[in-house]
C-alpha cells in the first residue's frame, strides 16, 4: 500500500519523496523481530492467539497512518505495522500448513499468498479509484489518508474471521503428546519459546540481547532515514552489527542445528533480492521509463499482482504433486526465461501499443506467474523445524531475510546510476539484472537441498528424515517423543 503514496505523502508533509520513500523500509526495521516476537508467541499460546494479535497490532498502526499528524508519527506507525505484518505473515501460513490434511498443505499455503496478492492489484485499483473520487475536491491533498482509513476495513474482517476459528491440528497433537509425556515423567520439561531463549533464560544473557536488539533496529532506522548523510562505513557498520545480531539469535535459537538456519537465511534473502526489486520499484519504473500514466500504471500493476494470484494457485496443486522445492524449482527456472521480454518493450514500443502492449503483457504474466513459486517456501522451511519451534523459526527466518527487500531498491538504484546509466541502459534492464542474477543463485540453492546439505557437510548427527523430504513425514507424537529422549539424554 505504502509504495503507491510516497508522492502525495511527500507533497501534503513538504518533503522531499526519497524521505517519504523511508516509510516503505521502515516496515523492514521490525519485521525479523516482529517474526521472532509472534512466532514465539505461537509456540507458547498457539497459532491462534499469535494471528488474532498481530492482526491486531496491524489494525492500529493502519488507523494511526490514516490521521498521523507528521511525519514522524506516520513512520513510527509503519515500524508498527512491520512488527504486525510479520507476525500475520509467518503465523497464518504455519496455521494453514498444521491444519489442512498433509496432502494438501501446499495448496493451503499457496492460496493463502495468493489472497496477499491478490490484496495488491484490489489495491491498486482501489487507489486509482480514490484518486479519480476526489480529484479536484478539497478532499484531494489527504487521499492518502482515506487510502489509509479504507485499508483498516479488510483488516477488521480479518480480525473477525479469526476469532472463530480453531487451534492448528498438530499444535494441539504436540500439546497432547507433551502433556502425555509428563503425566509418565515428572522430570520432562517441554521445548521453550524463542523469547525465552533469548530473553529469560538467564539475567546475563537476556540484558545482552536486549541491548542488541533494540540497537538493532536504531542502527536499520538510522540506516533508512539517514542514508544519504552518513559514511560508508558507518552504514558498514551498522550492517555488520545487526547481521552478528541475526548469527547470535539463531546459534542460541537452534543450537546444533544452526548452520541450517544460516542456509535458510541466506536462501531466503536471496530469495526476497528476486522479489524486492519488482514490488519496490516495478511503479518507479512504469512512470519514469515507460512514462505511463496513473491510470495505465494502477492497470499494470493489477496485472503485475495477478500473475502472481495465477502462479500461487498452480504451484499449490504442483507442490503436492512434487513437492515444495522441486515445484519452486521449475518455477523459478522458467522465470529467467521469459523474463528478458518483459524490459525489451521500451517507451517508444509501449507507446505504439498493439502487438507490443500484448507482448508486454503476456510476458509479464508469464513472470510473476513462475515467480510466485515463491509462495511455497513458508511450507518448505517449515519442516525444517519441529512442530514446537515452527511458528519462531519460520517467522524470524523469514522476515530476517525481508532484509534483502529493504536493500533491493538500493542496490537497484545506486547499480543504475554507477554501472548501467554510464553504458546507456536504464532502471529496467538493472533490474533484469539483478533478479536474474539471485534466481540462479536461488536455483542452485534449491536443487541442491542448500539448508540440508550445510546441515549434512557441518552437523551430520543432527540431520533428520524430514530434512531431506520433499513431502511432509512427520508424526507429530513421535517427533515430540524423539525431542525429550534427546533433551534426558543431554540432562544426563
Amino acid at each position: 500500500m505504502a509504495n503507491l503514496l510516497l508522492v502525495p505523502i511527500a507533497a501534503d508533509f513538504g518533503i522531499p519523496v526519497i524521505l517519504s520513500a523511508t516509510l516503505i523500509s521502515a516496515a523492514y526495521c521490525t519485521r525479523w523481530f516482529g517474526g521472532m516476537m509472534f512466532g514465539a508467541i505461537g509456540d507458547r499460546w498457539g497459532r491462534k492467539v499469535s494471528m488474532v494479535t498481530s492482526i491486531l497490532l496491524y489494525a492500529v498502526g493502519t488507523f494511526v497512518c490514516a490521521l498521523a499528524p507528521a511525519f514522524w508519527v506516520l513512520f513510527a506507525a509503519r515500524l508498527f505495522i512491520g512488527l504486525g505484518m510479520a507476525g500475520e505473515y509467518s503465523s497464518s501460513t504455519t496455521y494453514i500448513q498444521e491444519t489442512w490434511p498433509k496432502q494438501y498443505r501446499n495448496k493451503a499455503v499457496a492460496f493463502v499468498v495468493a489472497g496477499f496478492s491478490f490484496g495488491g492489484a484490489v489495491t491498486a485499483q482501489v487507489y486509482k479509484l480514490v484518486e479519480y473520487l476526489v480529484q479536484g475536491t478539497a478532499l484531494e491533498p489527504h487521499a492518502w489518508r482515506i487510502f489509509f482509513a479504507i485499508g483498516i476495513l479488510p483488516v477488521i474482517l480479518a480480525l473477525w474471521m479469526r476469532r472463530s476459528i480453531s487451534e492448528a491440528d498438530d499444535y494441539v497433537s504436540m500439546r497432547a503428546a507433551q502433556e502425555e509425556i509428563a503425566k509418565k515423567d515428572p522430570n520432562y520439561k517441554a521445548p521453550v519459546d524463542m523469547l525465552t531463549v533469548l530473553y529469560r533464560k538467564s539475567p546475563r544473557r537476556a540484558i545482552i540481547n536486549l541491548v542488541c536488539t533494540l540497537v538493532s533496529i536504531v542502527m536499520l532506522i538510522s540506516v533508512f532515514l539517514g542514508q544519504s548523510s552518513l559514511n560508508g562505513w558507518v552504514i558498514g557498520f551498522f550492517w555488520v552489527f545487526v547481521f552478528a545480531t541475526i548469527i547470535s539469535f539463531t546459534v542460541q535459537f537452534m543450537k546444533r542445528r544452526w548452520p541450517l538456519g544460516m542456509a535458510i537465511i541466506f536462501l531466503v534473502l536471496c530469495c526476497n533480492l528476486i522479489g524486492g526489486p519488482m514490488q519496490a520499484l516495478w511503479s518507479t519504473y512504469l512512470t519514469t521509463d515507460l512514462k505511463v500514466d496513473t491510470g495505465m500504471m494502477a492497470n499494470l500493476t493489477s496485472v503485475f499482482w495477478i500473475g502472481q494470484v495465477i502462479g500461487c494457485i498452480v504451484v499449490g496443486f504442483l507442490g503436492d504433486r512434487w513437492g515444495s522445492r522441486k515445484s519452486a524449482l521449475v518455477g523459478l527456472t522458467c522465470s529467467i526465461v521469459v523474463f528478458a521480454p518483459v524490459f525489451i518493450v521500451n517507451h517508444d514500443r509501449m507507446a505504439q501499443g498493439g502487438v507490443w502492449m500484448l507482448i508486454f503483457i503476456v510476458f509479464l504474466l508469464l513472470y510473476e506467474l513462475f515467480i510466485a513459486t515463491n509462495a511455497v517456501m513458508p511450507k518448505y522451511l517449515g519442516y525444517y523445524f519441529p512442530t514446537s519451534d515452527r511458528n519462531a523459526g519460520v517467522g524470524f527466518m523469514l522476515n530476517v531475510g525481508s532484509l534483502g527487500g529493504a536493500v533491493a531498491p538500493v542496490l537497484v538504484l545506486a547499480l543504475e546510476a554507477s554501472v548501467f546509466q554510464p553504458m546507456g541502459l536504464g532502471l529496467g534492464w538493472t533490474i533484469f539484472t539483478i533478479v536474474t542474477l539471485f534466481t540462479v543463485i536461488v536455483v542452485i540453492s534449491l536443487a541442491v537441498n542448500l539448508p540440508a546439505r550445510v546441515l549434512s557437510w557441518t552437523r551430520p548427527e543432527e540431520v533428520r528424515e524430514q530434512d531431506w523430504a520433499d513431502h511432509d513425514i512427520t508424526n507429530v507424537a513421535e517427533e515430540v517423543k524423539a525431542q525429550a529422549a534427546r533433551a534426558a539424554a543431554e540432562n544426563a
